[in-house]
């Protein structure tokens, strides 16, 4: 899916009742309990969880001659 057809997805689900209603018994029947907001913040968490978990670029060190101070 791509990211285009990704954000109408989620749109749909937004406005249409009765899709949201069945994307939630999906999730209750494969044995999850959570609701659309919880998805959501665990999707931030992950995203924020994994550009921490990468290290830091290091920063090339400069002869003094050439640093800015």
């Amino acid at each position: 899916m791509s990211q285009d057809q990704a954000k109408k997805f989620i749109e749909k689900v937004k406005s249409d009742k009765a899709l949201r209603e069945r994307f939630l018994a999906f999730i209750k029947k494969e044995g999850f309990s959570c609701t659309l907001e919880e998805i959501s913040q665990a999707k931030w968490e992950n995203l924020v969880a994994t550009h921490y978990s990468s290290p830091l670029p290091t920063i090339p060190k400069l002869p003094a001659s050439e640093r800015w101070d």
